[in-house]
């Protein structure tokens, strides 16, 4: 059995959930596992796992826009502010004595298994952006070269990189595989339904979607908002895991950002969706590209109601696209990750 290290990025929660169902799997296979992370994954995994708190970068958004100048600053300070923890993280990592690293773009990690010498091994779907060929438009080439120097950045240099993603492209590495994503066990074991209501998610700051969405006739269930209670058609909800997969089961569709997460479970849930895409965040123009592409939703650039009253007209067309949609097998991604592991034990 191997001691591994893994790292997993603390900001949202797509990293941690789908770190999550990694973790369990190597758990159960009997592998000593010690977690370095940050943020919200630090309080989603550290009941379940063996945790250390380490410093944790993040990006910075306004108006639903990443802001790249603010997310350097606020990172470098970050940086310089937990200096004096170096060599407390440093000793922690050489006293476990990890076999390998595993890092979900989480750069500490993945700057130590360097330092030390030790295997990396990148598991997320950032590197989709760099190890694969993707069709981009012209509009978006300076903000994707941008994205894929941050990428190569955070995590560089793994032995293998695991890439998760709901859509194909084509490899250009032999250190790359590609992999449908990884869907967490309480999102595979609702029973979906269909009510009159559109689950709305608000993790980026949409200036004006509530305001719009007051403007239609139809409910909307809002979560992310930080309010609670009935406004018109539109019931604000706390953030809560029950409430939350409650309200994913039933919704009619879905509405939010273009984050891998939250997509490959509208999917797996054959949920239509309507993406709004954050700005500067070419991973996120991308994965709605393909969604429209595929057939499974459209995407919104600014809030806009007739778009949205669009994407509800069209929900049985978008329904019907998606049961074309291929819960594939999750075990590939693990029978990789054991070959992987056999090969450095």
């Amino acid at each position: 059995m191997a001691k591994i290290i893994y790292g997993v990025s603390g900001q949202g929660f797509g990293h941690s959930t789908r770190s999550r169902e990694v973790l369990q799997y190597l758990v159960s296979k009997g592998h000593q596992v010690l977690v370095f992370t940050y943020g919200q994954a630090l309080f989603f995994l550290d009941e379940d796992f063996d945790v250390f708190e380490v410093p944790g970068l993040g990006l910075t958004y306004k108006n639903n826009k990443l802001i790249y100048w603010q997310t350097i600053y606020q990172n470098v300070y970050q940086v310089a502010k937990q200096s004096r923890h170096w060599n407390k993280i440093l000793e922690k990592f050489r006293s476990f004595d990890p076999d390998i690293v595993i890092t979900d773009f989480e750069p500490l990690t993945a700057l130590l298994a360097k330092l030390q010498r030790v295997p990396l091994i990148s598991i997320d779907n950032q590197h989709q952006l760099t190890n694969t060929k993707i069709e981009i438009s012209s509009q978006y080439k300076k903000d994707f070269l941008a994205d894929k120097l941050v990428v190569k950045s955070v995590v560089w240099g793994a032995k293998y990189y695991l890439v998760t993603s709901f859509f194909e492209t084509l490899v250009r590495r032999k250190d790359t595989f590609l992999f449908p994503p990884i869907v967490r066990r309480e999102v595979r074991q609702l029973i979906p339904q269909d009510e009159d209501y559109i689950l709305v998610y608000q993790n980026s700051d949409f200036k004006d979607l509530i305001k719009t969405l007051g403007l239609i006739d139809y409910k909307f269930v809002v979560f992310g908002s930080n309010r609670k209670g009935t406004a018109g058609n539109i019931e604000f909800k706390d953030y809560s895991s029950h409430e939350w997969l409650k309200y994913l089961a039933n919704c009619k569709a879905i509405i939010g950002t273009a984050g891998l997460s939250l997509i490959s479970e509208a999917l797996y849930l054959k949920k239509p969706y309507l993406s709004i895409p954050i700005k500067k965040q070419t991973e996120q123009m991308i994965n709605a590209k393909y969604l429209v592409e595929l057939g499974y939703g459209l995407e919104m650039i600014k809030s806009n109601e007739q778009e949205i009253k669009s994407f509800i007209r069209r929900i049985p067309e978008f329904k019907s696209s998606l049961l074309k949609y291929k819960n594939k097998n999750e075990m590939a991604i693990f029978r990789k990750l054991d070959q992987i592991i056999s090969y450095f034990t």
